[in-house]
């Protein structure tokens, strides 16, 4: 429902119509910028006229309550672009039940988030932890390590991060495969169907979980695929925490049948204070936040303003998220 004389409302941050209004205004002259200057839900007639949302990473976490109750208020909302690349929030899936078309910013977060997975990679292969403990003790003590390269990863899910990380140990001189839903024959590594999960986890020094949450992923890494794994291989998780059944993993850790860990999401966030995982010094955790780079929201920025364009004219959208269900 756009304003009495035919105006497009766009509901967007004030950082990003700063940045962005005169490029708004040359993609549509005409349309009406509804901007979100604190951190409390606009007045209900307000939003009676918005047919477009941008919710934007400068407002996430900090302004988030605000803007996603406005978001959840406007009943003619026709399309909203995430930050995001991940769908599986009920925020997203409310909407996108509603029948608001719901667009991501997949993509935008592949760089920094596979180069956190190699910072884990290195890190868990030279026990970093140690060097850095011996450091604030001012004691000089050498150990030996293992190298990356030559080693065997294994990249389970394909999309933009997948493919980042697979090209990354590419260039580390790794051996890569990979496991996806459907392989496209495009990718930078031999890529098997889901149904060799198992065997290729079998033969991965390294497993690195880039998967979106769904049906059919949830629990996935289960007990029975750490079984399946490589005694003594490494285990990374930058997909989503409920991909993991977080109990077996920890046994496999304390077991030894995986000799580490780097874990940036988990099922319940923040960690739990009384999880065994913070303990562990064969694993490392970060607070989900391998994304958070100072270029990540720009990106997803230019995503919006791509798909602004293709909206006013006619276009597909890119990124498109209905139907993919948590």
């Amino acid at each position: 429902m756009a304003t009495p004389d035919g105006r497009t409302v766009l509901m967007l941050s004030d950082t990003v119509w700063e940045l962005h209004g005169d490029t708004i205004r040359g993609i549509d002259p005409l349309i009406e910028p509804l901007v979100y200057t604190e951190d409390v839900p606009f007045p209900d007639d307000v939003l009676q006229s918005v047919d477009i949302a941008f919710f934007s990473a400068d407002c996430w976490p900090g302004r988030s309550r605000g803007i996603v109750v406005s978001i959840l208020k406007s009943p003619n909302l026709r399309w909203l672009q995430t930050f995001s690349a991940g769908v599986d929030s009920p925020f997203f899936v409310d909407l996108m039940d509603k029948g608001v078309t719901l667009t991501t910013a997949s993509g935008s977060s592949a760089s920094p988030i596979a180069q956190t997975v190699v910072l884990y990679m290195l890190a868990l292969s030279r026990d970093m932890r140690r060097w850095m403990r011996q450091q604030d003790e001012r004691r000089w003590e050498q150990h030996r390590f293992v190298e990356l390269e030559g080693a065997t990863l294994a990249v389970v899910g394909m999309g933009p991060i997948g493919m980042e990380v697979a090209r990354l140990g590419i260039a580390l001189q790794m051996q890569v495969e990979a496991v996806r839903r459907t392989p496209s024959g495009d990718e930078p590594c031999v890529t098997h169907g889901m149904d060799s999960l198992h065997r290729v986890l079998s033969r991965a020094d390294w497993v690195v979980s880039a998967l979106p949450l769904t049906g059919d992923t949830r629990g996935i890494f289960s007990a029975e695929a750490f079984t399946a794994m490589k005694p003594g291989a490494r285990f990374v998780n930058v997909g989503r925490g409920e991909l993991v059944d977080e109990p077996a993993l920890v046994e496999a850790l304390r077991s030894g049948r995986l000799a580490g860990a780097g874990l940036d999401v988990f099922a319940v966030e923040p960690l739990p204070a009384d999880s065994p995982l913070w303990g562990m010094e064969n694993v490392i955790i970060t607070p989900h936040n391998s994304a958070t780079s100072t270029s990540t929201g720009a990106r997803s920025e230019a995503i919006f303003l791509e798909n602004l364009a293709n909206h006013v004219a006619g276009r597909p959208l890119r990124n498109v998220a209905n139907g993919r269900r948590p």
